[in-house]
């Protein structure tokens, strides 16, 4: 699978990094390390799966080393990667960073052959923490309910990481997990992992679709910060089904960005996504792109002077404009400009009005600009490019679902470890959730911890299940 311009050891420089980062118990530094190995991509894949063949005894080296390889290959790595899992006898926290390798990576477009077999390896009864995140990991594999274990157990975080896989449940577990009037310790796990698959598979027209909805109108009336989440989740269900009015009082904009992230439901929410944020709005650049995509092009344009004197924004909404415009029927548009927004070429490029770049604050577009200028640049593509600004940015609609779905994974897997204390502080010890089978002074889950916190930022390519709909 090597082949030219692939690393090796022979790349000291590269080598030295990955050895300072990944395996030096003095110095480690496993973000940069993840920076390396993600930016390097495929040709890194060589030197570290070497790395951590190499590497014999030391855990904790093992698994900083594996995560790293599943960065820099991502899917097209999945064939070495089980292969890797069939001739070892990987023990279970190898298996487990593989397994949430996956978890947090995009959605796979092919199944993977005996899926279950070989995650668990020749264990006929897994530790919990293994069985949950193999569970997470299959939530991204086609397929992967063929062959499924039986979940006989009611624990929640088994639970809850059954039903986020889409993975059969029986009816006196999601009956009595979803007692939402007098609920269980950690059943909103349970809600979660049920929201979101539902709001992955916005197709699903089986009779538990119907029940799930129901549901998520119930959670997303719940009160306290205890509830956020599963409220997120419900928000999300909700979006993508089509299922949102506006009614009432204008929501927080944190759960106003979920329920418009789908381009139908920013239609329906449209009298609150306006050009201007509201004082309390402060990260409104996803709200921004909602409100572009509530509305037909030409009523963005009109509304230049508003949106324009919003540094915060301004960029946001002309790429986004233009994003809408480069649809395969673009509407026509008024002649003008605006300026301070060197994004606004994008827009006259779109509108097929004489345009002239202006260098952006993002090197990538400054470069796509000139080559629309030069005529070297197809519509199709320079739309694709736009989108993934906004993925880069943070601004993406779509990555209300993807962050939902890692904070979930987050709770399910490291919340209750030692090197996860820091999140959900707000809870006692005794509070969070802990699953058992690796013990949580274990050097999994220091790479585990610092692989979910590196894939929080988003990075290309934008995943096509998350795309603007």
């Amino acid at each position: 699978m090597d082949g030219p311009g692939w690393l090796t050891e022979r790349d000291e420089p590269f080598h030295g990094h990955f050895v300072r980062w990944l395996t030096s118990d003095r110095d480690g530094d496993y973000p940069a390390g993840f920076a390396l190995a993600a930016d390097l991509g495929r040709p890194a894949v060589p030197l570290l799966w070497q790395m951590l063949q190499a590497e014999r005894s030391n855990v904790a080296h093992r698994n900083a080393l594996l995560a790293a390889a599943l960065l820099a290959g991502g899917t097209a790595e999945d064939d070495r990667l089980f292969e890797w899992l069939d001739q070892q006898k990987a023990i279970k926290e190898e298996r487990a960073m593989a397994a949430l390798g996956v978890a947090l990576g995009p959605p796979r477009s092919r199944p993977v052959p005996d899926f279950w077999s070989r995650c668990f390896g020749p264990t006929k009864s897994p530790d919990e923490i293994l069985a949950i995140v193999v569970r997470l990991a299959a939530a991204r594999i086609p397929g992967s309910e063929r062959g499924a274990p039986v979940l006989t157990s009611d624990e929640a975080g088994l639970a809850g990481a059954t039903a986020y896989a889409g993975l059969p449940v029986s009816n006196t577990i999601w009956s009595r997990r979803w007692n939402l009037r007098s609920p269980e310790r950690h059943d909103e796990l349970f809600w979660r992992g049920a929201l979101l698959c539902g709001a992955r598979r916005e197709e699903d027209d089986r009779p538990i679709a119907t029940e799930l909805l129901k549901h998520a109108r119930e959670v997303a009336e719940l009160p306290g910060n205890q509830f956020a989440a599963a409220r997120a989740a419900a928000a999300l269900l909700l979006a993508r089904r089509g299922e949102v009015r506006c009614v009432g009082a204008r929501p927080e904009y944190e759960e106003l960005e979920l329920l418009a992230s789908d381009r139908e439901s920013a239609v329906a929410l449209r009298p609150w996504l306006g050009p201007v944020p509201q004082p309390r709005d402060d990260r409104p650049q996803r709200l921004a792109v909602e409100y572009v995509l509530s509305r037909v092009p030409r009523e963005g344009v009109a509304d230049r002077e508003a949106w324009a004197a919003e540094p915060r924004v301004r960029r946001e909404i002309a790429v986004a404009l233009a994003w809408s415009l480069l649809a395969d029927n673009p509407p026509a548009i008024e002649d003008v400009t605006v300026p301070l927004v060197p994004e606004w070429f994008f827009v006259r490029w779109a509108a097929g009005l004489p345009a002239h770049p202006d260098r952006c604050n993002d090197a990538p577009l400054s470069m796509l600009a000139r080559l629309c200028a030069e005529g070297r640049a197809p519509r199709a593509a320079v739309r694709d490019a736009l989108e993934e600004a906004l993925w880069r940015w943070g601004s993406h609609p779509g990555l209300g679902l993807l962050e939902n779905e890692q904070l979930l994974v987050r709770d399910l897997v490291l919340v209750g470890s030692n090197p996860g204390t820091r999140y959900l502080r707000h809870l006692t010890w005794e509070q969070r959730y802990r699953p058992t089978g690796i013990g949580h002074a274990s050097a999994f889950f220091d790479a585990a911890v610092a692989l979910w916190d590196f894939v929080r930022t988003p990075r290309l390519p934008l995943p096509p299940s998350y795309r603007l709909r």
